[in-house]
This record gives structure tokens, C-alpha cells and sequence, in this order.
């Protein structure tokens, strides 16, 4: 069993370091600087982009680094266990609206990985998913 944990640990870094961060109970007036994998998924259009995004009580304006795009939309954040958040987000897309998902996991209490699963978009692929990396302003 200690090898299965110690494997576990040396494999998935961040379920060894999970249980000493805590992920912020609420985002309203939070922003957060987001960094995509580029190499998760090639084709993604958003791989490799860097965004900040500032949240109020239900709505957050994402703003692309490097751009002059903006863009706004309403969220919903749910916290699943200290470590491990949820976001529903819903974009006004200039295309379209988009909806997704990023699914967080906190490696301290002021960054972490995550999952970016989107549902339906204006941006073909219009299902995809990415993962990256976030930092919590302070």
C-alpha cells in the first residue's frame, strides 16, 4: 500500500501537495491570471494564450493578454473539497456565446492547475478541453 501512495505522490505531485491549499470560497472581486497548455490539445485555437480574468458577484470580464479583447460573461463557482473548485461559465463571445467549464485543483493557495472543458462555442472545435496553469492575484 506505501508504494501505491509513494507512486501516486511521484506521479500526481499535486494530490501529494492537494491537501495543503485551500482554494478561495468565493471569486467575487478575485482575478485570476490564466496560462493554457499549448501542447494539450494543438488544434485548440485558445492553446498556449494567456488570460486574466476578473470576477464580480456573478458576472467576469476576461481579458486576452497581448490583445485588445475583452470579453464578458456570468459564472458560477462552486467549491468541491478545499483543493478542488468548479466554474460554470457562460461567454459572450463577439462570435457567439460559449459555454465551458475550468475545473480547479490548487497547488498553493495562490496557484494551480487547470481543466478547461468547453461544451459549446462559436469557435470550431466547438467541444474541447485544454489544461494550464492559474495564479490568484493578490
Amino acid at each position: 500500500m506505501h508504494r501505491l501512495t509513494l507512486l501516486a505522490a511521484l506521479l500526481c505531485p499535486a494530490l501529494a501537495t492537494a491537501s495543503n491549499c485551500t482554494l478561495p470560497t468565493t471569486l467575487d472581486q478575485r482575478q485570476f491570471t490564466n496560462l493554457s497548455d499549448p501542447l494539450y490539445q494543438p488544434d485548440n485555437p485558445n492553446a498556449g494564450r494567456m488570460v486574466q480574468v476578473s470576477f464580480g458577484s456573478n458576472q467576469y470580464v476576461l481579458h486576452i493578454l497581448g490583445t485588445d479583447l475583452r470579453i464578458g460573461g456570468s459564472y458560477r463557482y462552486q467549491q468541491l473539497a478545499p483543493h478542488i473548485a468548479e466554474i460554470q461559465m457562460t461567454e459572450a463571445h463577439p462570435a457567439g456565446p460559449a459555454r465551458y467549464t475550468l475545473l480547479l485543483t490548487c497547488l498553493t493557495d495562490h496557484q494551480g492547475r487547470f481543466i478547461y472543458t468547453q461544451h459549446d462555442g462559436p469557435i470550431a472545435p466547438r467541444q474541447r478541453q485544454n489544461s494550464g496553469r492559474w495564479t490568484l492575484q493578490p
